[in-house]
């Protein structure tokens, strides 16, 4: 999910599926067998099956970024270079489909509305990965885990990557930039407390991180470890139990501090959940078994998992208000979070650590 403080409305692209049919078949020359819309936050994405090819059974994905986006080509190139590198290291995330020129994306010319307006819109071509989002499974404290496995393991992985395009500081869902929230607290409407709750998090959130940000180790992150774009499949001998299988979207990719990375995979985890700090104990245990917290990125961890969480509120309510046909998807996390909100500032800092170690603590004897 793309989207810059600029001010400008994102406005999805507009193209229907005989125009995205025509599209795949003009700069891919693939005959396309069917295709079908997916679920995405301002851009455009779509299930492509290809007809007569074998060598992708599960199809393509085709995504069209919205015109805003798609004036940042270098971020785009990151991108690419960014899954490859993580697919040569053996991680099951989506690879490019060179078009017939040999480029890995183009720039088109798509309406962006019905009112015969038109944007330059990236188009790129991606290997589609079978599973389903881990949003759509019953969550376990074994999944958990794994999960937090997995996303430390993809920091290890990105520890010697850079790329100069990845600094963002003006990237809507860089944590970084929390103070610019307040200018979206219109969309919330008249709901005062909210709104006051909101700007005391952010202030507390300047005050105990963004202070001393110089003292957490930073690098390359996916920034979007979500259960919406981390993929899923049911093991086949042991029925209801899941095992990872992919990662999706790295439009958020971005240089931060690695513990914003996990507080955000922990905010989208423990949100959807009836007991969140027993999961999210269970994931942090997960990420620890592959690298421990330094004692600066344990004290910020708290503070960091709420900010996420009023970004996802305010963003999510926003981004609903100028895309209410999208609203559905927009609200997958952003409807359900403020519960969760209330749930983790009500609760002492102290109170959900010492939870977290003795979860830690319960795993390590069981895998003693």
């Amino acid at each position: 999910m793309d989207q810059t403080y600029t001010g400008e409305i994102v406005e999805k692209p507009s193209l229907t599926e005989e125009q995205a049919i025509h599209l795949i078949e003009r700069l891919y020359g693939f005959k396309v067998e069917r295709l079908r819309p997916l679920y995405s936050y301002d851009d455009l994405n779509f299930h492509v099956i290809v007809d007569g090819d074998t060598s992708r059974p599960h199809g393509y994905t085709l995504k069209v970024t919205n015109g805003t986006d798609s004036k940042d080509e270098d971020v785009f190139e990151a991108q690419t270079a960014l899954m490859t590198l993580l697919a040569d290291k053996g991680f099951p995330v989506p690879q490019i489909v060179p078009n017939l020129r040999g480029d890995v994306m183009s720039l088109e010319t798509l309406r962006k509305n019905d009112n015969g307006d038109c944007s330059e819109n990236i188009v790129r071509l991606l290997t589609y990965l079978p599973g389903t989002v881990y949003h759509n499974v019953p969550m376990t404290f074994p999944l958990a885990y794994d999960a937090g496995v997995f996303l430390g393991k993809v920091q290890e992985a990105l520890k010697d990557f850079s790329h100069p395009s990845l600094h963002r500081p003006d990237y809507a869902w860089n944590l970084t930039g929390l103070t610019s929230l307040d200018k979206y607290l219109h969309c919330l409407h008249d709901d005062r407390p909210v709104k006051e709750k909101i700007r005391k998090i952010v202030q507390t959130f300047g005050e105990k991180v963004l202070s001393r940000i110089d003292e957490l180790p930073q690098g390359v992150v996916h920034g979007d470890f979500t259960d919406m774009n981390v993929l899923v499949e049911e093991e086949s001998t042991h029925p209801g139990k899941y095992r990872i299988c992919g990662l999706l979207d790295f439009g958020d990719v971005v240089v931060n501090p690695h513990v914003f990375d996990l507080a955000i995979a922990l905010m989208h985890v423990m949100s959807v959940v009836t007991d969140p700090i027993a999961f999210g104990g269970h994931f942090l245990a997960g990420f620890e078994s592959i690298r421990a917290l330094t004692p600066a990125e344990w004290d910020v961890l708290y503070y960091c998992v709420i900010a996420r969480a009023s970004q996802s509120y305010v963003l999510g309510h926003y981004t609903a208000s100028i895309h209410p046909q999208n609203t559905e998807y927009l609200m997958v996390t952003a409807g359900s979070v403020w519960k969760f909100i209330d749930m983790w500032w009500g609760t002492p800092k102290e109170e959900i650590y010492k939870q977290w170690r003795d979860v830690k603590a319960f795993i390590q004897n069981q895998l003693a």
